[in-house]
């Protein structure tokens, strides 16, 4: 490894000792190996979702539901109603998250909220390109809840001047492209 690289890695971080009990410890192991990471690449992502989301999850009184429960709900849900409710909630967890974790509304802590917040829906694609984030969200619920995605993070889009387009919408999978406008 490039010896500047890796002293900017070691200013980063943190080495510690902590005790896990060992069924915590082997359960975390075992589940680095199937995801071919390192137990500490593993748990290292544990508590980065755990400092930016997990923590303030009663602060923001996040539910959790099953699928199966967001396809029922959504599923009987006409497109008026949809678009009213994310217009209600759109962005206010995402405004919420950004104060409760930076202290500072910017583009940039608006996109890590975002993209660690869609992570709650399923498998989140992220890539930044021409200073265009690029973000997928693989929900696997229903067509209903990718609309009221689209409109939740078009509200949020109010928050800052941002320039976003949905580019992908279907029954599983929502796609966008969002940029600062400067």
């Amino acid at each position: 490894m490039n010896e500047k690289i890796d002293s900017k890695l070691k200013n980063n971080t943190t080495t510690f000792s902590s005790r896990i009990t060992k069924n915590v410890f082997t359960i975390i192991e075992k589940e680095a190996k199937l995801k071919n990471i390192s137990t500490n690449s593993l748990i290292n992502t544990i508590l980065g979702k755990y400092v930016a989301l997990e923590r303030h999850a009663n602060d923001i009184e996040l539910v959790s539901l099953t699928k199966r429960s967001i396809i029922q709900i959504f599923s009987i849900m006409d497109e008026k109603t949809i678009e009213q409710i994310a217009k209600e909630v759109g962005g206010v967890v995402h405004r919420e998250l950004v104060f409760l974790k930076f202290n500072e509304m910017s583009f940039d802590n608006l996109m890590h909220v975002l993209v660690v917040n869609a992570s709650r829906y399923g498998s989140v694609k992220h890539d930044f390109e021409n200073l265009t984030h690029n973000i997928c969200i693989h929900h696997g619920s229903c067509i209903e809840f990718s609309r009221f995605l689209a409109h939740v993070h078009e509200n949020m889009s109010n928050l800052l001047p941002i320039q976003m387009t949905i580019t992908n919408i279907d029954q599983n999978t929502i796609c966008m492209k969002i940029s600062e406008i400067t």
